[in-house]
């Protein structure tokens, strides 16, 4: 008898166990308040699936929905940008740019006068943008959740399911019975599913609130249609090359015509674009210094040439770059003065040659750039970029961004050694080079990169006062080398011809650039099918190199 009893308890206690582990149990809670996400917050966001740490998200203001800045950046796109100081926002892709203004109805789209139903605002410090305006620019839809409770952000280029419940179901917040339930679902309604885990469904109810229910909860399983923003792409160029880009830059000091019948440019075989150094920021208001003349334009299209003039930042005055592209304003002088100028000179493109970004300023030379790119396609010009060769110094270029807003992006693979340098050393070594290109194909498409070459080399001096070194163009340095007394000698490491010669206890040293060196660089431009070359600078080279250039494919 005893041990039937004692039987029958052990199978009451193991029903008791088993009935315990297979009901669905656990404590309730507001999920406002439970969720670190939303606590001490009034107006909460999920997005998709993720609940949003941000103060304030979104407002309704008037009953719109508005979305803050902060998250209209950090999760929508970068190419949104609100300038606190001026209370101006940008938004723009590669065909335009889209400007709104701080309690406005008034805004600019490219060049024409726009009125806007919802304007930008600023509450408490927050910047907010109507959310139509990123619905319609980007695909993102905001609605309010059914309870009003949540504000809720659909990603119409996201793959989601949507489903019905079978019958009243438990969110939770793990794949887990038992867990803390954060709402109570009835049969009928419908969640938005994300992904499977174990034996349960992440998902997001019609409140906005984000959990966990069973599979077996769910009925008639939909594929979301998937809406994915059309991609806009540039405008076309107004005045194609029709080649490979052949670019050689004229260092200018002032404004001048230029003598077209001196050797400087009689000598020129087969280039298609001159890029005289015009332009550079004169003052903190984003002046340009201007050097130009439409008789110089119209002298080089007699000889076949396009003219991108180069604008760059003052390198004689460096300060002067962080407040121009700190400021909207002052960005927009910049592209202003380049367009008008190129309506008095009848220039094809532009060439921008800002080499003193600093980590601060990398944001704001991207968003330059971006500005720059939609207005100066639209006008018909050309636009390219010099950038430094990739390194661990200059990832702040922002290069794969800065690719996406230009024609032409021209890597300066040149000044490996420069005046500054710790040791002696070639201007640009060839395996450098070759490591230079790859990387920057990681980055940038191949139609677009053009590569930088010298036309000049350094001779170094070592002694025990310390280095010295100075540029000299190819046929002064191969002059000197021959004053030497010596015979110049292949260096495996740079693939250059090395001289070397010591003279009352100084070591001179030359990597020399010469038509052997160029030679060599147009094979690489041709083995990686590059877009075309960029040579620093006319009137450095000897005429013999223009034959090795004409073999660019």
């Amino acid at each position: 008898m005893l041990k039937k009893i004692i039987l029958g308890l052990v199978a009451f206690v193991l029903v008791i166990i088993a009935i315990y582990k297979w009901m669905p149990v656990g404590e309730e809670v507001d999920p406002l308040i439970y969720f670190s996400e939303f606590k001490n917050n009034v107006n909460n966001l999920v997005y998709e699936d993720e609940r949003i740490s941000l103060k304030e998200p979104a407002l309704m203001i008037e009953n719109n929905i508005y979305i803050s800045y902060e998250f209209a950046r950090d999760y929508i796109s970068d190419t949104i940008f609100y300038d606190e100081e001026e209370s101006v926002l940008t938004i723009t892709n590669a065909k335009e740019m889209l400007r709104l203004y701080e309690g406005s109805h008034q805004g600019r789209l490219n060049f024409s006068e726009i009125t806007v139903e919802n304007p930008v605002k600023e509450l408490n410090n927050i910047a907010y943008i109507p959310a139509n305006i990123l619905s319609e620019r980007f695909g993102v839809e905001f609605t309010v959740g059914k309870d009003k409770r949540v504000f809720i952000a659909n990603n119409s280029a996201k793959e989601k399911q949507i489903a019905v419940l079978t019958r009243n179901a438990s969110l939770r917040t793990h794949p887990k019975n038992r867990t803390t339930v954060t709402e109570k679902l009835k049969k009928g309604q419908k969640v938005i599913i994300y992904k499977e885990q174990s034996d349960f469904l992440r998902v997001r109810s019609e409140n906005g609130i984000i959990g966990f229910i069973p599979k077996a909860d769910v009925k008639n399983v939909q594929q979301v249609a998937i809406k994915r923003p059309e991609e806009v792409e540039a405008l076309p160029i107004a005045n194609p090359l029709n080649d490979k880009v052949k670019l050689v830059w004229d260092q200018m000091g002032s404004k001048t015509v230029g003598d077209w019948s001196s050797p400087k440019y009689t000598q020129i075989k087969g280039a298609n674009v001159i890029s005289p150094t015009w332009f550079e920021f004169e003052d903190d208001l984003g002046n340009l210094v201007d050097r130009g003349t439409r008789a110089y334009v119209l002298e080089a299209k007699k000889r076949g040439l396009q003219v991108w003039p180069l604008m760059s930042h003052n390198f004689s005055q460096p300060a002067l770059t962080k407040p121009i592209l700190l400021s909207t304003a002052k960005r927009q002088h910049v592209i202003d003065q380049i367009i008008k100028k190129s309506e008095e000179y009848g220039y094809d493109g532009i060439n921008i040659d800002i080499e003193n970004i600093q980590p601060e300023t990398s944001e704001v030379w991207v968003q330059f750039m971006r500005e720059l790119y939609p207005l100066l396609k639209e006008v018909g010009l050309v636009v390219s970029v010099d950038v430094y060769m990739p390194s661990n110094w200059s990832r702040h270029y922002q290069r794969e961004k800065i690719a996406k807003v230009c024609d032409y992006f021209i890597v300066m693979a040149y000044d490996q050694h420069w005046s500054g340098s710790e040791n002696a050393g070639s201007v640009s070594e060839l395996s450098w080079v070759e490591e230079g290109i790859q990387r920057n194909l990681e980055e940038v498409e191949k139609e677009k990169l053009v590569l930088g070459i010298p036309f000049y080399t350094r001779i170094w001096e070592e002694s025990a006062e310390g280095l010295k070194t100075k540029a000299y163009g190819m046929k002064p340095a191969q002059n000197i080398v021959g004053n030497w007394g010596v015979t110049p000698v292949l260096d495996e490491i740079s693939g250059q011809k090395y001289a070397e010669v010591e003279k009352n206890n100084i070591t001179y040293k030359v990597w020399l650039e010469d038509r052997s060196s160029i030679e060599k660089r147009i094979d690489l431009l041709n083995k990686y099918d590059l877009a075309g070359y960029g040579a620093w600078k006319l009137g450095l080279e000897t005429q013999d190199i223009w034959s090795e250039l004409g073999k660019v494919k």
